[in-house]
């Protein structure tokens, strides 16, 4: 039942779908995908980032 429901629900999301073509609008791949990857290289090149990777290096536990 799950199944039927979620191709039912992709075969929605796909606009001018051909055996061979690629869909034309699948919001959920297309967008997000590259959304998150590029909100993941803006945490790394953040200063929050960098502070939370220096962090985690060892020489820091030294004195305690």
């Amino acid at each position: 039942m799950h199944k039927v429901i979620t191709n039912k629900i992709n075969r929605d999301l796909c606009i001018n779908r051909n055996n061979h073509q690629k869909p034309t609008f699948h919001p959920l791949g297309d967008f997000l995908n590259p959304a998150l990857a590029l909100l993941g290289q803006g945490l790394k090149k953040s200063p929050i980032g960098q502070k939370l990777d220096f962090a985690n290096h060892p020489y820091l536990c030294k004195g305690l």
